[in-house]
């Protein structure tokens, strides 16, 4: 299907499944019908990019990353997979500017590269964002056991589970206003603990000069270049929540200027938010202090909080449990949002029961929306086998669930260039050109591949069946999702001579 050319025949729109809608800049549009309502603004996106995943993930999770492989292992990590990240973004950001579709780059791969890889794919993202969701449940039982109270911790949770139910009914431009007010809110809390390590390290709050002392005994690695390996895949987990950009951009009112100014942001968020964070967390928490979260952990305090209780200011730690807290609600609020429209998208691709595509009046999807939040529950499990362990494992195979998600965006790059190569449409025709084409798509394809097949070679050198399962099981899933589509439907690979460029497009893009 050759798509330079206008679509301007009302008949012709119906044919595709589109309707024409109104912007905020008061201009016509061509969007897929989806049921899904468009209410999420440029702020709301810009929002999202930068404090999206800044959870109880981020301010937990960064203890388990710290014992495992020392100040120096996490920061070179994180720069490592924040460079990916942004090759990753800008191939997302091209795409979701481009064509605008809810489901994002699992509709791109079955669009655009064999309908079996976009059937794996997307229960691969559905898998990783379950992942998140037990995860987040699992750090708020850990941030609730700072306190003593007389509730137990399921008892808290089944209470959280309900409230963040009923705002996620409320629906997406809900969404959307809690996010831009919550993630302000974190970004500031992070200067103002950014001002405090300073503080801290300085010795004007504790009283004594620490500097980069911790850099010093116990070290700066924890277990050298192995311990560095072992984190790949929980660095891509804490990044994963910035795909949720490319997977509202059928919600956005105006997804070819919102995006790109969406992803622009990515940068800011990797280097102050990640590599700032860790920088000044790393000075004032050594990897060996005993309450930080690890594998054989039962109960843990965030690093951010024991920054302060190291030093006696007790005043400090709890104001910072607070405001994890508080973090929590963003956090659950944006995996139930993203996971509940993942489940959409499949049902919508004829890859999950159509059920879930039962939607509220106000758009809310509401059966995937129940059935993906209570995957939260699963949490409970950390009650009896120790929150550490069920940490470990829930960030090793969401991790890899990403690694599998960056490439297959990179894939559906090159092959979105490619068709519009073969159709004879000019680049110019894109709203959001990527500045990295094509090495850096290329480069985001290879990175990401050696480290779906490689971050787990530590399993290996002793052998560990437990970590081959940990590092390994989703890339088996996947292949074999894959492979069981492919011959059930007997799909094929996608031509891209014929590949319908047109669904999705905007009109006044064309």
């Amino acid at each position: 299907m050759h798509s330079q050319h206008p679509v301007k025949d009302e008949k012709t729109n119906d044919a595709l499944g589109m309707h024409s809608d109104q912007d905020d800049t008061g201009r016509g549009s061509i969007v897929v019908h989806d049921g899904l309502s468009r209410s999420l603004a440029q702020g709301h996106l810009m929002m999202m990019a930068i404090g999206g995943v800044i959870g109880p993930g981020y301010s937990m999770g960064m203890g388990a990353g710290l014992s495992s492989t020392g100040p120096a292992g996490l920061l070179i990590c994180f720069a490592v997979v924040g460079g990916l990240l942004w090759l990753v973004m800008q191939c997302l950001g091209e795409l979701g500017s481009f064509i605008a579709v809810s489901g994002s780059f699992t509709h791109y791969t079955t669009r655009f590269v064999d309908p079996a890889v976009g059937f794996a794919l997307g229960w691969n993202y559905f898998f990783l964002w379950a992942g998140i969701i037990m995860a987040e449940y699992n750090n708020l039982g850990l941030v609730l056991t700072y306190w003593d109270t007389a509730m137990p911790r399921w008892g808290w949770i089944l209470i959280f589970w309900v409230v963040f139910m009923l705002f996620a009914l409320l629906g997406v431009w809900a969404y959307g206003e809690a996010e831009f007010w919550l993630a302000l809110f974190k970004v500031i809390a992070i200067a103002i603990f950014f001002i405090c390590a300073i503080l801290i390290s300085t010795g004007v709050i504790g009283g004594q000069k620490v500097g980069f002392r911790y850099y010093h005994h116990p070290g700066a690695f924890a277990d050298g270049v192995k311990g560095v390996f072992k984190i790949f895949v929980f660095a891509a987990l804490q990044y994963s929540g910035t795909k949720m950009i490319g997977l509202t951009a059928g919600e956005s009112r105006n997804p070819s200027r919102d995006i790109p100014k969406a992803v622009k942001s990515i940068i800011w968020r990797i280097v102050l938010i990640f590599l700032g964070g860790i920088f000044f967390l790393s000075i004032t928490v050594p990897f060996n202090d005993p309450n930080l979260l690890g594998k054989t952990s039962k109960t843990a305090s965030s690093p951010f909080v024991l920054a302060f209780s190291r030093v006696g200011a007790t005043a400090g730690a709890h104001a910072v449990n607070a405001i994890i807290l508080l973090s929590i609600f963003s956090a659950v609020n944006s995996a139930v949002y993203v996971g509940s429209r993942t489940l959409y998208g499949l049902a919508q691709e004829g890859a999950a029961p159509r059920i879930l595509l039962h939607t509220m009046q106000n758009g809310s999807p509401i059966v995937a929306l129940v059935v993906f939040h209570g995957i939260g529950f699963l949490s409970l499990l950390n009650l009896s086998s120790g929150a550490g362990m069920v940490y470990t494992w829930i960030i090793s195979m969401t991790g890899v669930a990403t690694f599998i998600t960056w490439a297959s965006i990179c894939l559906c790059h090159l092959r979105v260039r490619k068709a519009m190569r073969l159709q004879q449409i000019p680049d110019s025709i894109l709203p959001y050109r990527s500045g990295i084409w094509p090495w850096g798509t290329y480069l985001g394809l290879g990175v990401s591949l050696f480290f779906i097949f490689f971050q787990g070679w530590t399993s290996f050198a002793p052998w560990d069946l437990q970590a081959f399962f940990m590092n390994y099981i989703i890339v088996v899933v996947f292949m074999l999702l894959a492979a069981i589509w492919k011959v059930v439907k007997r799909t094929q690979w996608v031509r891209l001579e014929t590949a319908d460029l047109v669904s999705g497009r905007r009109t006044w893009m064309m």
